[in-house]
């Protein structure tokens, strides 16, 4: 009979990498919300709406687009692309992307402009924007598309400006759809591109999961282990309060915790076996902390998150008017632009947001990343 270690070979919990969790669990609405979009792909119309996800880092957000692009693949009649703006820093690359011309030349040369080729990277649009409507268009109507943009926050302005436009046009005449997943300073960058792209999407916060999710999310994958394993209460408990049901730190946990069970030999998760899992889940946990510290320190940004830090202890939300007063007294700013372009900035990163719905009510982007700012062990970090 083979032993329990191997039997358990592989660690289901990849926190991290971007990839689907085993158990993708409190997102039942957002996957909901972009299945029907995708419907109207599936009846042979274009979406009425684009999609924008956004949320805070480690929330989620690339693996919903993983899993819609799972679903996307296996319906088979719909075209997926997924991309991220390194791979699109010009108007030829992401025309080439969204059609290449290996499998889309035919709509040359009777059907497009005399002022596209095809060179040795792919198509050259001659620096038209109106040009990637009409290919955008000919190609969705030989085939369905979903274009899947992650980090779209980070995009070149003038490379998101034709995209969003040429969508938006194709859609009107064929099935497409764009999904933008990123930070929440997406919603100021996508403003650069089109003043009026953001009042015409759809909106979907990616946010903590609810206790109830976040039970799911670490008891069903370790439940259809060989043999399986259970929670006890009071160790779930413990898991569930130090991840503060961010999905992140859910994984990392859930990796620490497969580990020392497996080493263990244990089918129960105890105390014992948190513990173990603690050391693990710990270093990793801060080894995260202090990346989010050098950003913001990178930024200039890290006195003005650690007043905003003291604001938010003991508090879920801040009103957008005491955010601002943090920012402007931390900074001794008198001018409101100023202030707002500083709370930005500190979206931008996820430190802090306003998801979608919340009115001017704002959160911590990761509320035990403002505790860890207070802590000593932070501070030592800094001198």
């Amino acid at each position: 009979m083979s032993s329990m270690r191997e039997q358990r070979s592989v660690n289901p919990f990849v926190p991290g990498r971007g990839v689907l969790p085993p158990c993708l669990a409190g997102r039942d609405a957002e996957q909901r919300e972009l299945m029907r979009l995708l419907a109207y792909l599936q009846a042979g119309r274009g979406a009425p709406r684009d999609a924008v996800v956004s949320g805070p880092r480690g929330n989620g957000k690339t693996v919903l687009l993983r899993w819609l692009q799972g679903e996307i693949e296996a319906d088979g009649e719909i075209d997926v692309v997924w991309r991220t703006p390194s791979d699109l820093p010009a108007l030829d690359a992401l025309a080439t992307a969204l059609a290449p011309p290996e499998r889309f030349r035919s709509l040359l040369p009777d059907k497009l402009s005399v002022s596209i080729g095809i060179g040795r990277l792919g198509w050259e649009l001659g620096g038209d924007p109106g040009t990637l409507t009409d290919l955008l268009t000919l190609r969705c109507g030989h085939r369905p598309l979903v274009v899947l943009l992650d980090e779209a926050h980070t995009l070149d302005v003038a490379v998101g400006r034709a995209l969003l436009n040429a969508g938006q046009s194709t859609a009107a005449a064929a099935p497409f759809l764009l999904v933008l997943a990123g930070t929440p300073g997406l919603t100021l960058h996508l403003d650069r591109m089109s003043a009026t792209f953001w009042n015409r999407a759809k909106h979907i916060g990616v946010g903590l999961l609810d206790e109830d999710a976040a039970a799911a999310a670490l008891v069903r994958p370790l439940a259809e282990q060989d043999p399986a394993i259970t929670f006890d209460a009071a160790a779930l408990r413990r898991v569930l309060d130090e991840s503060q049901c961010y999905p992140y730190f859910l994984q990392l946990w859930g990796a620490a915790l497969w580990d020392a069970a497996t080493q263990q030999a244990a089918e129960m998760i105890d105390e014992a076996v948190v513990e173990q899992a603690s050391r693990a889940f710990e270093v990793e946990r801060n080894a995260y902390y202090e990346h989010r510290r050098d950003e913001l320190e990178r930024q200039n940004l890290l006195p003005v998150a650690g007043a905003i830090a003291d604001a938010f202890a003991g508090r879920a939300m801040l009103a957008q008017d005491d955010l601002n007063g943090v920012i402007a007294d931390a900074l001794a700013l008198d001018s409101i632009p100023e202030t707002v372009q500083r709370r930005d900035r500190l979206a931008l990163v996820g430190y802090v947001w306003k998801p979608p719905g919340a009115g001017d009510r704002w959160q911590p982007g990761i509320p035990s990343l403002m505790r860890y700012l207070r802590s000593p062990a932070s501070s030592s970090a800094v001198t």
